[in-house]
């Protein structure tokens, strides 16, 4: 039984598949590019997807030779609005893609009975969802497909690394195929993701996370080092040479490991979570919704806020790590979003949003240290939170 399996097996058990309809790769946004090449998604074709997301979304299904069409987000949810996306279908749309929204399930019932109707498919962009639930099932259970991130700031995390899961024995094939032909990631960049692991184990505390951040990002465009984004994704719309690659073996060991401590991660950022929303909700401010029909996993606490940049630069003084998803509709891009299909305007209430959203905090050290310095910053900005 080699890693790869292990790592099959404990996921399919989760989501509730078979483990051969899990597949396995290098990023979460290569899990969603499978996908959707999966389904024969090709030029002529479109997919919905919410003006409030990263750019990596709109680039997987461009890669495919698809047309992302942008629709505009419920604004208690930040997911995508089902009568924005009831109103963009056309005959040509082959895939609504469901994004978990800083881990919240989108309203899979109505965007499933829209996707129905016109023949489409429903895909649950679960790279913020792991550990959530949609009416008492784990997210990505309830859609023909799904996919994961393992990214760094995800519950679990292996660097980097993507899953995809479907309910579909046929598209299972597809995808398994997929996976076997796409290459294994380089020497090179195996070797500089363990030894960024390890550095994280060994000395990442909130300051130096932080101060690294910004120095991570800029290598990993540079293509120094393996990063979520490369430099090609942020300023094209071609696919990078090497964009297409499989999980790697340490990847798979770790993930499987990691996943038997899913629940008391998730469990432990709601409490965070729900502490903020008691303190948000004792001062009149909005606490992030949670509707009955899904258990929202928290991988961030989103709050609005006025006067953004006054905020961040307080909160950067204070020494709190805050989270920038998402500044733009299609983050991290800023202005020039016309290469990727969006026009300004276009989706007003995300475009509202990402001028005013910062992101809270949720994984924090157990000394309690974070929290307090969380809650000082809320206490003294209380007057610039919506």
């Amino acid at each position: 039984m080699t890693s790869h399996d292990d790592l099959r097996r404990a996921m399919g058990a989760l989501i509730g598949v078979p483990p051969d309809h899990v597949t396995l790769f290098w990023r979460g946004r290569v899990a969603m590019y499978a996908i959707l090449r999966a389904l024969g998604i090709g030029r002529g074709d479109e997919v919905i997807v919410p003006a409030f997301t990263c750019v990596a979304v709109p680039n997987a299904v461009l890669y495919a030779g698809a047309t992302p069409v942008y629709v505009d987000i419920d604004e208690a949810t930040y997911t995508a609005d089902p009568a924005a996306v009831a109103a963009a279908m056309s005959p040509r749309t082959r895939v609504v893609l469901a994004q978990n929204t800083f881990g919240l399930s989108a309203d899979l019932d109505a965007l499933g009975g829209i996707a129905r109707a016109h023949g489409a498919f429903v895909v649950d962009d679960c790279t913020h969802g792991l550990g959530g639930t949609y009416k008492g099932l784990p997210n990505g259970a309830a859609a023909h497909a799904a996919f994961y991130s393992t990214q760094w700031s995800k519950p679990i995390s292996t660097g980097l690394g993507g899953i995809a899961v479907t309910t579909d024995p046929g598209l299972a094939r597809e995808l398994a195929a997929i996976e076997r032909a796409a290459p294994a990631p380089s020497v090179r960049d195996r070797a500089l993701l363990a030894a960024m692991l390890l550095a994280r184990e060994r000395i990442a505390t909130p300051r130096t996370i932080r101060t690294g951040r910004a120095a991570y990002r800029a290598v990993s465009r540079a293509g120094l080092v393996p990063g979520s984004s490369s430099g090609g994704e942020l300023t094209g719309v071609e696919m990078p040479e090497s964009f297409v690659a499989r999980l790697s073996a340490f990847q798979a060991r770790l993930a499987s490991r990691r996943l038997a401590t899913l629940d008391a991660a998730v469990g432990r950022r709601r409490a965070v979570a729900e502490g903020y929303s008691a303190w948000l909700t004792a001062h009149g401010k909005t606490a992030p919704h949670e509707p009955d029909r899904a258990l929202h996993a928290f991988l961030r606490y989103p709050i609005r806020v006025w006067e953004r940049e006054a905020f961040v630069e307080e909160a950067d003084r204070r020494g709190v790590l805050l989270g920038d998803w998402f500044h733009s509709p299609l983050y991290p891009i800023g202005e020039d979003l016309g290469r990727w299909g969006y026009r300004w305007g276009s989706n007003p209430v995300a475009e509202r949003v990402s001028r005013e959203i910062v992101n809270l905090p949720v994984d924090l050290a157990p000394d309690g240290r974070e929290a307090r310095a969380v809650h000082e910053l809320l206490e003294a900005c209380v007057d610039r939170i919506a």
